[in-house]
Formats: C-alpha cells, sequence, structure tokens
C-alpha cells in the first residue's frame, strides 16, 4: 500500500493516475490554497487531511510517505509571466517543497514545472533547485557533481521535458518533471507513443450553443494580425490541441489557439473537452462539474498536470 501525499494538488491527477494503474494506496493528505480546486478535488478523493496552505502546515505531523508530489507554482518560471524565479513570492514556494521533503524523507517524489523553468535566469534557477535536490551524495540523472549546497537533500534525481502528445493525449503540453529517490535506483522516463488520437475525438457531441462565438466576438478576438475569419485565412487545428491553461480562457481576448472550428461555426473548447484533453474521465468532470462554474472548471484543467503522463511515469516507477 503506497502511502502519498500532494501539495499544489489541484483536481488531483497523481490520484486519478494510480486509480488508472490499480496500484493500492492510502491519501495522507492533499493540500491547495484555490478553494474551487478543493472542492473538485474532494468530489474525487478522500485524503485523510487537506491542508489549504503549504506554507503553514506543520510538516513534522505527516507520516512518511512513500510518494510524494507537488506541480508547484510556475507562474514565476513562465515564458507567459514576468519569469520573476526566486523573486517571485510564487518561485520561493519551491523551498518549501524542499523543506517538506528533507523533513519527511519521502521514499519518492515527482515535481512538474513547466519546461521555461530549464532557461530561466539564464538556466541558474534549474541549476539551484537540481543541486538543493541533489547535494549531500545525490546523484543528477545518475551522475555525481560537485556539491554546492552545504544543506542539500541527497536524493538521486532524474529529470526530462516530456509532452503530453506523446502519450496518447492530442495535446501539445511541454513540462519538466523531476523524479527524486531517497535510495539510489535507475530510472528511465517513459518512452513516446504513437499518437493515435486527434483533438476532434475528444470533442463533445453537440455542446451547448453558447460556447459558439457570436459575430461581435469573432471581430474582437480575430483582430487582423491573426487572420480574417471572414475571408477563411484564419485557420484553426483540429488534430491537436494547444497547450490548455486557465490564462487562455479568463483573458478577455482569449488565444485563439484554443478555439476550433465545428460544422463552419468557431467555438470555444468546452471545459468538458478541456478535462478530456487532460486525461480526465467524462465521470470525473461530471463529478467535479456539480460543485463547480465553466470558469473554474477551464482554470482546473489549466493547472493540472495531464493524466496520462503521471500514469506513465507511475508505472515505470513500480511497476517496471
Amino acid at each position: 500500500m503506497i502511502k502519498g501525499g500532494t501539495d499544489f494538488s489541484g483536481i488531483g491527477s497523481p490520484e486519478a493516475a494510480l486509480k488508472r494503474l490499480n496500484i493500492p494506496h492510502h491519501n495522507v493528505f492533499a493540500c491547495d490554497i484555490d478553494k474551487y480546486a478543493k472542492q473538485s478535488f474532494l468530489e474525487l478523493n478522500s485524503p485523510d487531511l487537506f491542508y489549504d496552505d503549504i506554507t503553514t502546515r506543520d510538516y513534522k505531523k505527516v507520516p512518511q510517505l512513500d510518494l510524494y508530489v507537488a506541480g508547484f507554482p510556475c507562474q514565476s518560471f513562465s515564458h507567459a509571466g514576468k519569469r520573476g524565479g526566486f523573486n517571485d513570492k510564487r518561485g520561493t514556494l519551491f523551498y518549501n517543497v524542499a523543506e517538506f521533503i528533507k523533513v519527511n524523507q519521502p521514499a519518492c517524489f515527482i515535481l512538474e514545472n513547466v519546461k521555461g523553468l530549464l532557461s530561466h535566469d539564464n538556466g541558474k534557477t534549474y541549476q539551484t533547485i537540481t543541486d538543493v535536490l541533489t547535494n549531500g551524495g545525490g546523484t543528477l540523472n545518475g551522475q555525481m557533481g560537485m556539491d554546492t549546497i552545504e544543506d542539500g537533500l541527497g536524493y538521486h534525481v532524474y529529470t526530462k521535458v516530456l509532452n503530453t502528445k506523446d502519450y496518447g493525449i492530442p495535446q501539445n503540453r511541454e513540462r519538466i518533471f523531476i523524479v527524486g529517490f531517497k535510495y539510489w535506483r535507475t530510472f528511465n522516463f517513459p518512452v513516446k507513443l504513437p499518437l493515435k488520437l486527434k483533438l476532434k475525438d475528444m470533442l463533445q457531441d453537440n455542446p451547448n450553443s453558447k460556447y459558439i462565438l457570436s459575430e461581435k466576438m469573432l471581430k474582437y478576438i480575430f483582430t487582423p494580425s491573426k487572420g480574417d475569419w471572414k475571408s477563411g485565412k484564419m485557420t484553426i487545428d483540429t488534430n491537436i490541441a494547444k497547450c490548455i491553461n486557465a490564462r487562455v480562457f479568463l483573458m478577455g481576448r482569449a488565444d485563439t489557439d484554443n478555439y476550433i472550428t465545428v460544422d463552419d461555426k468557431i467555438r470555444r473548447l468546452t471545459p468538458l473537452e478541456c478535462w478530456r484533453l487532460q486525461g480526465f474521465l467524462d465521470e470525473e468532470f461530471y463529478k467535479a462539474q456539480k460543485v463547480n462554474s465553466d470558469i473554474q472548471l477551464y482554470k482546473q484543467a489549466g493547472n493540472s498536470i495531464t493524466v496520462n503522463v503521471m500514469t506513465a511515469i507511475l508505472k515505470k516507477i513500480y511497476l517496471s
């Protein structure tokens, strides 16, 4: 029985992945400051405890975990944001993650962030994170390095950028995954799989007409620089979705990559379609829909780790 806990838990991608793999597990705790994400999470999972803030939890009271997962906030490392990194309060939450690992000493952890983490501050941010995790006897991708951090965690860490489209879901979503083990072991990330589905395979039949864009909205969104929707110059890919993220659906002038053309009409992806594009089952979506609005469901999909990618990683850790 795997004892697991998650920070920045969102809607529970790691928990969903463990269920997909039929791996016996016990959800010791979850934690998310977003009260709406918490509502969805608790509709889908039953942790012993749910914490609202990683910065106020007493780490010493948490039983030692077999698996710890944290998709720590990515806004400060993202190309889309101001890229404040450790100077941004959200960026420094990594140190709360590191402190919890130091105190709890989980057998394995999985951390996730945007690909931009690698290039932030000319690679210095990524270097600092991996130094904190590995210095003091650990390794990075199988190699021992020179210690630059006096109080490193000493874990054996493997990192790689994985794309959702390589694991069965037609969404172009690149994320860096950082997998760490307390004790030495070799680890290979899951191999890419041929993509058999297209975006059109993920779409709802007869979605509510409210998702269809009015002519007024079309004129507002599709500026000349983005193409003329009337003349047919505006092409929208129906084979693979661009990266689903909360910002796209909450801003007034949304990214046109997240619109689709169906029956000669341009519409938004629906919340259900976004959840599908993150690997969640329809039944899971409908449970969350009972307690949340469309806006929150969009946001939750955009902030989640793709279930299929998490499933592939956990399969390599526990079943290979």
